[in-house]
């Protein structure tokens, strides 16, 4: 028995709390099934199996069965506070734009202890973050490690083991693009961002031996005169001195060993900050003993020097032995959904061990906090997470998050709950707001098939596919055979009813849907890269883009495809941005194929507006107002009734006038047209328009339409609805958004459509399984949540795709266990019969051949011609 000093107990002055019967998770061991957390005065007291510790008489226990207990998240890259909630330039105050070496700035001096996304971080189970500047300068000034707690960053602030806290630095594009590509100021090269970096370490040497020499002096005179004393050169000699940690903000495998060959030049202790080729140099990191802090995105994309993302990096440095932690890098990835981050690396292949230590332990002892936070051991800090089920599985929700033994989020309180789920800015009685479900339990495993038949070998005429659980659009049915022939669906139906030959191509899979659809993208028209030759999905020169086709743009070999494809999507539905008033026609599209009209499925597509902050913003000299916006919108509406009216009248023909007769089509209810608003009341003029001008309409985005869902029920007008995982409150229109959303809009009757959508900086698109398993986590009928990415988004696209039922196209996805689960691979993507991708093949390939080929070169991508 592990037993409690009555002696040690006397001492406390508050009495003890005993967490019973939860799996324990210590962070740096095997989880403690039935296990037992003794907290007392806000430390750890005792782990271990039930019987094996004492529970003292006057503890209060509270029984959490069926729970999970983990250590508080700790965040090595964070930028909370600094860029506050909501993402207005009032908030923003990580770049110091005066200059690109700052080493005397500090984050502690702008840190706002009151931005929404400090309690969003603990509702998400984050207790402890590095708080940096950005990374648009060479050197960005003094970073702060806190715990997220008090009313101040003093009462914030937490103290590392024998460091004063880090240094941000950073190398690769932002420097360059901060500083040059805005100001045309230096560094506008990799080459002077190293050497400005270098230089001012020198001038730091230099400054460290005056001080030395005058330590000297001193002791010969104590009336010596010291040397002038510079702020933005001590900071840097702490480096020196190994009193203060850099962290290295560097992505492509080049500059990160530009920056170890800069630690290793002056001696200075370095946490390596996103690393997104790591895996391309582990021998050079194992050597150096080098820690890294990676950000893990789901696609790769909006900047060049991620192109080599991918989700085996964490895996492999970690099974070299390289020290890994996982950080959110807040606002890039949201603290809210930091076990969700740490899912992408379990797909990539960590353990599920290893993915908690990187987002624990690790990154505890990177920042030299091991002595206080991330485990759960006797002695150390009480900061828990208590979990609804396993820690990275998406159905999992936070139900408490305990910071020096005080809960500071529980979910059982709404206005907790708000910081979860969103909608935290809202009047705290809005009736409007909908009430909390309880988690939801996952589904059982699907049992993995027989695959008994002939061997499969690329893209068969005829061939089965065995499912363990089969969603044929609609419902789940286990243990189903699939026969495909000629890429049509030839019979579907239980597997001890449907014989299959033995000379049958066979490929089983746990659990298999129809192909994707992704009701909302961006993936062919807006390019990997965010740069201009790569975006071609706005065009700005005129808030009337009606004539504009987003067929004229696509691009079929673009990486992002390829991504998609990686995911079981099979069909696009592909839309113009978001910057312009009308920005012009949307297509749908095979996510494969050689050209845009190989892959054009037929379809209407839709006239997408913009109503809301964008038009305002882009076209500033023309519109300013949303009063404008919708002026313009009425305006433009009434000439293409006219137009329409006019068509067919007197002897002669009229001028071709392509945005008229767009105009027209939607005028007439000929063509759809979508909406694209996230406030409520640019969705109530949406809807107004809609009914005025008798539009076949759609709603796009409605961030907030879960607050009118009755007003969008009564207009009967599906909706194309924001990620789930939208990042809550980067502007001011998406304050309000909701994680539960879909599930509202859908129990008034409310057709919902899920999409990837548009990001335009890091990542680029979103993972449409994802979005559609967190609807799910927020109470959406699993059934439901797949149909909007696959039988209902084919739905409302007008395409005949997104069931399996025979006589369909032979569009599928197969999967390795629960598609809305985040860890889980598709195993092959089916297009019209043909395997468009293969999951085997891929981890054929090396490491280095796994990025996306983002720029839109090399054809097809990993699997059909690398």
């Amino acid at each position: 028995m592990i037993q409690i000093c009555a002696v040690i107990l006397a001492g406390f002055s508050a009495a003890p709390v005993a967490l019973t019967n939860a799996t324990v998770h210590p962070g740096d061991g095997p989880a403690i099934l039935n296990g037992v957390v003794l907290v007392q005065d806000g430390k750890i007291v005792a782990v271990g199996p039930a019987g094996k510790v004492a529970i003292p008489k006057d503890a209060a226990v509270r029984d959490l069965a069926g729970m999970v207990i983990i250590p508080g998240l700790v965040d090595s890259h964070s930028h909370l506070g600094i860029f506050s909630r909501p993402g207005v330039q009032a908030n923003s105050d990580g770049n110091e734009a005066s200059g690109p070496v700052q080493p005397g700035l500090r984050a502690l001096d702008a840190v706002n202890p009151d931005d929404p996304g400090i309690r969003m971080a603990v509702a998400g189970g984050l207790t402890t973050a590095n708080i940096m500047p950005g990374s648009g300068n060479a050197i960005g000034g003094q970073t702060i490690y806190v715990k997220l707690r008090g009313g101040t960053i003093e009462a914030m602030r937490v103290d590392a083991s024998g460091v004063l806290g880090g240094l941000k630095m950073a190398n690769g594009e932002n420097p360059k693009n901060f500083n040059f590509a805005s100001r045309k100021a230096a560094p506008g090269t990799r080459m002077k961002t190293f050497a400005l970096q270098r230089e001012t370490f020198l001038k730091a040497r230099d400054y460290q031996a005056q001080w030395a020499r005058h330590k000297e002096a001193l002791a010969k005179d104590p009336k010596a005169a010291p040397p002038e004393r510079d702020i933005a050169m001590e900071p840097l000699v702490e480096v020196l001195e190994k009193k203060r940690t850099v962290h290295f903000h560097c992505h492509r495998a080049d500059d990160l060993m530009s920056a170890l060959r800069l630690a290793r030049e002056f001696g200075f202790e370095i946490v390596l900050q996103h690393a997104s080729e790591g895996y391309k140099i582990i021998p050079e990191l194992k050597a150096a003993g080098a820690s890294v802090s990676l950000t893990v995105v789901d696609s790769p994309g909006g900047k060049a020097e991620v192109a080599g993302l991918i989700e085996e990096n964490a895996k492999a440095l970690a099974d070299a032995g390289v020290r890994v932690a996982i950080n959110t890098d807040d606002p890039v990835t949201e603290s809210r959904f930091y076990l969700r981050t740490g899912s992408i690396a379990l797909r990539g292949g960590m353990t599920e061990q290893q993915a908690l230590e990187a987002l624990t332990v690790n990154p505890a002892r990177m920042l030299r906090l091991d002595h206080k936070v991330g485990a759960i051991k006797p002695g150390l800090d009480a900061d828990l997470v208590i979990l609804s089920g396993p820690p990275f599985s998406v159905y999992t929700q936070v139900l408490e998050t305990w910071i020096d033994g005080e809960a500071r989020f529980r979910r059982s309180r709404p206005e907790d709950a708000r910081y979860q789920a969103g909608g935290f800015a809202l009047p705290g009685q809005d009736p409007r707001y909908p009430p909390l479900v309880p988690p939801v339990v996952p589904p059982a495993a699907a049992k993995a098939p027989e695959a008994k038949g002939a061997p499969f070998n690329g893209s068969p005429a005829r061939y089965a596919v065995r499912a363990g659980r089969m969603f044929d659009g609609t419902r789940f049915h286990d243990d189903m055979t699939i026969i495909v022939a000629d890429g049509k669906i030839e019979a579907v139906g239980p597997s001890g009813k449907l014989p299959v030959p033995a000379n049958l191509p066979v490929l089983a899979a746990r659990e298999v849907t129809p192909g994707l659809v992704d009701g909302h993208g961006c993936a062919g028209v807006s390019g990997g890269l965010n740069v201009p030759a790569d975006q071609d999905q706005d065009e700005t020169t005129d808030p009337n883009g009606a004539d504009l086709r987003v067929l004229d743009a696509f691009n079929p070999d673009d990486g992002l495809l390829e991504f998609v494809r990686r995911h079981g999507v099979t069909a696009v539905h592909v839309l113009p941005g978001r910057k312009s008033l009308v920005s012009g026609r949307s297509a749908v599209f095979l996510s494969h194929g050689r050209t845009a009209e190989a892959m054009l499925l037929p379809s209407p597509g839709m006239l997408v507006c913009n109503l809301g902050e964008p038009a305002r913003e882009t076209h500033a000299g023309k519109i300013t107002t949303r009063m404008a916006v919708a002026a313009h919108l009425r305006q433009l509406f009434e000439q293409g009734r006219a137009h329409a009216s006019k068509s067919g009248k007197g002897d002669k023909p009229s001028q071709p006038n392509p945005k008229m007769e767009a105009l027209a089509m939607a005028a007439a209810g000929k063509l759809p047209v979508l909406l694209c608003a996230h406030r409520a009341d640019d969705i109530n003029t949406a809807l107004r328009l809609a009914a005025e001008f008798k539009l076949d309409a759609r709603l796009g985005l409605a961030g907030e339409g879960y607050l009118m869902a009755d007003a969008i029920a009564a207009a009967k007008v599906p909706v194309f609805l924001h990620p789930p995982l939208l990042r809550a409150g980067t502007s001011m229109e998406t304050l309000h958004v909701f994680t539960g959303a879909a599930r509202v809009l859908s129990a008034k009757g409310v057709p919902v459509v899920l999409g990837s959508s548009f990001e335009g900086y890091v990542p680029k698109i979103r993972n449409i399984r994802s979005e559609a398993g967190t609807a799910a986590a927020a109470g959406w009928p699993r059934e439901e949540a797949l149909a909007a990415i696959t039988s209902r988004a084919a739905e409302a696209l007008g395409i005949d795709r997104g069931t399996i039922a025979p006589g369909k196209a032979a569009d599928l996805a197969l999967f390795d266990g629960d598609p809305l689960e985040n860890a889980t691979h598709a195993t092959h993507t089916i297009v019209g019969g043909k395997v468009v991708y293969n999951r085997s093949e891929y981890l054929e390939l090396p490491l280095a051949r796994r990025g996306l080929s983002l720029s839109g070169y090399g054809g097809p991508g990993c699997c059909l011609g690398w």
